[in-house]
């Protein structure tokens, strides 16, 4: 499972009061659904829009929704009532609902919002900008069918020559090395929403990589519902490409996210281990460790001892500079699931000491296979559950940090706090889900964007304190 609806903005690039092609767009959801947003504003930046962050300015609104799960259809939802509630008002904007919500619910998302104007899935979205700009031009020009565009089961994937305008920070940049999955996991809507896995090819991403560079960019994050999967459809893998990637100059941090665990070979390890970009940090959602629950979820190899691999990954990184981090996600109150399951959880957790970990309540969810198992958990047995191990877990993680105090580390100088302070980011903190560090005696000269060596002095249950050494 990955972390659903962590990011709502929206773009401001050239505010325009002349309402003459201006775009406001919310997007939600995952860094992968970011990248469908940043490659959607680079093309139609090249067709003449401009953008802004005031809704009510805008002669076109866009929501790039989340449906992954029953809160990030809501929030989605949520989304589009906005944006019906400005065309009350002013009947004249062009309203488009775009992303996995459309892909899920299909043409019938319009009957629920009949303001909308443009309905497009995730497998038709190269077709927006031009069924936008159609629909600018004519309203009369575009089908009912053309309209209510959506293709099944079928997710799309931008190259590397497609315009791209960022949204994350100048020094920070996600690429989106695959998409789909082919994994059959209970839980799980992403099959019947994305379809089958497709990865891009090594030279695209090298060449994408090297345009980000160019760009300023420091850090780049690779995404995908399955990082482990890549090339696996292309005759080629996660190694090659990484060893491909390493020897991109001016790329200072490489992280990956998503990586399945029974696919986590050693000759990947070795890849990594002998990397001087690829940072230690391993994101694997284990979703459960008992193994009665990771059959009924369909998790390929769930009996694998989870504890076995954490200590392998961590004895690689030993003694090292930057140790392995290891995040990982559980997912609590799935169908069957007993007091014994959830002991076992709180077990694992005590003994393999993740570092940073996120926990699911269960989503009951239309067309999975685990929607109709019983032994459904109640909501509140679910939230408490949740609670129980988010608890255990923020003792273990402030123990964890305290342990860092007074040892020296690089950090990513990002922006400030509420109150002024400045703050970073460590190898072990990936933007929007991890933690921060809080800095002092940072110069004002230094802008952020810049890698600073810096002494932890404190520690909280998520994040740290450190005063700043050098540049």
């Amino acid at each position: 499972m990955v972390v659903t609806c962590v990011f709502r903005y929206t773009i401001q690039l050239m505010p325009d009061d002349s309402r003459q092609k201006v775009l406001g767009l919310i997007s939600l959801g995952c860094p992968k659904n970011t990248v469908d947003s940043e490659r959607l504003l680079g093309e139609l930046a090249e067709d003449g829009w401009r953008f802004t962050d005031d809704m009510g300015n805008a002669s076109a609104l866009v929501v790039n929704t989340c449906g992954f799960i029953r809160d990030a259809r809501l929030e989605s939802e949520e989304a589009l009532d906005e944006i019906c509630e400005i065309k009350k008002s002013r009947p004249d904007v062009l309203l488009v609902a775009t992303g996995c919500l459309p892909q899920r619910d299909g043409v019938s998302l319009r009957s629920r919002f009949p303001a909308i104007d443009l309905v497009v899935g995730v497998g038709s979205l190269p077709e927006l900008p031009r069924l936008l700009n159609d629909l600018w031009e004519d309203r009369a020009a575009i089908s009912t069918d053309e309209i209510e565009l959506i293709t099944p089961a079928r997710a799309t994937l931008s190259g590397s020559h497609v315009p791209r305008i960022r949204v994350t920070p100048p020094w920070t940049a996600y690429m989106k090395i695959a998409e789909g999955c082919d994994h059959e996991c209970a839980f799980c809507t992403i099959p019947s929403i994305k379809g089958p896995h497709i990865s891009r090819p090594v030279d695209d991403l090298v060449s994408e990589a090297e345009q980000l560079a160019a760009d300023g960019v420091r850090e780049i994050i690779l995404i995908s519902q399955d990082t482990t999967a890549y090339g696996s459809d292309i005759g080629t893998n996660l190694r090659t490409l990484l060893t491909e990637l390493d020897k991109v100059d001016n790329i200072d941090w490489i992280r990956l996210h998503y990586l399945y665990p029974s696919k986590i070979s050693d000759s990947l390890l070795d890849v990594m281990a002998d990397s001087s970009h690829i940072i230690p940090y391993f994101d694997i959602p284990l979703q459960h460790v008992r193994p009665g629950i990771l059959k009924s979820m369909l998790r390929l190899a769930p009996d694998l001892d989870f504890l076995d691999l954490v200590r392998k990954i961590r004895s690689l990184f030993e003694g090292r500079a930057n140790p392995a981090c290891i995040r990982s996600t559980f997912i609590v109150g799935y169908p069957g699931e007993t007091e014994n399951d959830v002991d076992a959880l709180l077990d694992f957790i005590e003994s393999a000491r993740i570092d940073r970990l996120t926990v699911f309540k269960y989503s009951q969810e239309d067309g999975t296979a685990a929607a109709t198992l019983p032994g459904q958990v109640s909501e509140h047995e679910a939230e408490d559950r949740m609670h129980r191990l988010m608890e255990a877990q923020q003792d273990i993680s402030l123990e964890i940090n305290e342990g860092w105090v007074g040892k020296n580390i690089d950090a990513l100088i990002e922006g400030l706090t509420d109150d002024g302070k400045r703050v970073g980011r460590t190898y072990r903190d990936a933007p929007e889900i991890d933690g921060l560090v809080i800095l002092s005696g940072v110069p004002d000269t230094i802008e952020p964007g810049n890698f600073a060596r810096v002494k932890v002095t404190g520690a909280l249950p998520y994040d740290l304190e450190a005063k700043w050494l050098w540049c």
